[in-house]
């Protein structure tokens, strides 16, 4: 999906990522961007589908750059409700890029999901569960990032699981983690171009398997050409030590699909993770909005209790849905300017 890698270096991450968005708020710039695309989907109309196309692609990237600039200065009461409009305008903005004749039907403009209308006295957020329908916005994207099979309902806990800058909170309010911090080996074989990793020696008993098993049990997870083989250097007590090759890419920091492995993903900082139960595996773009279609039907439908939630001392959902919501503001844009980018960018305080 992604060609390269990117590291941005700016004083404020969140603010340079929105300026990025520029380049495609000008009608020329996109316009030829489009048509780009369309040239090999649609090559005899790329150009009328490209000037059809580029002033609602262009729209839809203003309308969202204003949704997130009002839910950064709004109360957390109506915050969730603001990003979630906003994160659909840049689905839109994305889907155009994909698919030049959207909406071809009034049935792709459907949410595509939905929720328990009655909510119960012991409701809990994380174990709300959301249900995939089979036509509308989410199950359309996702046929545009991957081609695994969509589950029919997933609850949020699940989801809140798969996301990597969550999992301090997630384990605060669980008490268990789901995702496993990578660290990359400073060593660097020149003679056998590879990237080393380390995991802790724990990932064995979690999975159930020996070294050389797990590792067989990686290579089943793999999406490209790279694959995982046993290291054969010494390895100090309580981490194993894992080979990652490929045969264009020495290292996975400069692979823009990662390894390349769907037990492994990343941080916006670049930073890798291992999922240890892979319960559900989704793209992350739709985890995120996943969650925030739950949170904005609370907000929007269930005031009282949302209220409830967020303002009580009482409610062990409180603390993690404050770090989504500002997990989720920096970096759903960062994934949707890296698909339509086809890269993947990395926005560093330098």
């Amino acid at each position: 999906m992604f060609r390269a890698v990117q590291t941005i270096l700016c004083e404020n991450p969140y603010n340079k990522l929105w300026d990025s968005f520029l380049f495609f708020e000008n009608e020329p710039i996109s316009k030829t961007f489009l048509q780009g695309i369309y040239q090999k989907k649609q090559p005899e109309k790329c150009k009328t589908l490209a000037f059809q196309n580029t002033a609602k692609f262009i729209y839809n990237i203003k309308q969202s750059r204003q949704y997130y600039a009002a839910a950064m200065q709004s109360e957390i009461l109506i915050r969730p409700l603001l990003l979630y409009y906003g994160m659909v305008s840049l689905l839109k903005a994305f889907i155009l890029t994909q698919d030049p004749f959207y909406p071809a039907t009034t049935r792709v403009l459907q949410h595509g999901l939905t929720s328990r209308k009655i909510k119960k006295n012991q409701y809990s957020v994380g174990e709300d569960e959301i249900k995939i329908q089979k036509e509308g916005l989410l199950p359309y994207v996702y046929s545009f990032l991957t081609n695994k099979p969509l589950e029919n309902r997933y609850k949020v806990h699940e989801l809140f699981a798969l996301i990597p800058e969550l999992q301090t909170s997630y384990q605060k309010v669980y008490q268990k983690g789901n995702l496993i911090p990578v660290n990359l080996s400073a060593y660097y074989d020149f003679q056998h171009p590879s990237t080393l990793f380390y995991l802790p020696e724990s990932v064995l008993d979690y999975t159930h398997r020996s070294y050389h098993s797990f590792i067989d049990y990686l290579n089943r997870y793999n999406t490209g050409e790279s694959y995982f083989a046993p290291s054969p250097l010494e390895t100090p007590g309580g981490i194993i030590r894992i080979k990652w090759n490929h045969p264009l890419q020495q290292k996975v920091t400069e692979n823009g699909n990662g390894f390349e492995n769907q037990l492994f993903v990343a941080d916006y900082k670049g930073n890798f993770h291992f999922l240890i139960s892979p319960t559900a595996v989704l793209p992350e773009i739709t985890t995120h909005f996943m969650i925030m279609y739950i949170l904005g039907m609370l907000c929007r439908y269930e005031t009282e209790r949302w209220g409830e939630i967020i303002f009580s001392f009482s409610s062990e959902d409180m603390y993690i849905i404050h770090e989504f919501l500002s997990i989720s503001s920096r970096k759903f844009p960062n994934m949707i300017y890296d698909v339509l980018m086809k890269e993947r960018n990395i926005f560093q305080m330098s």
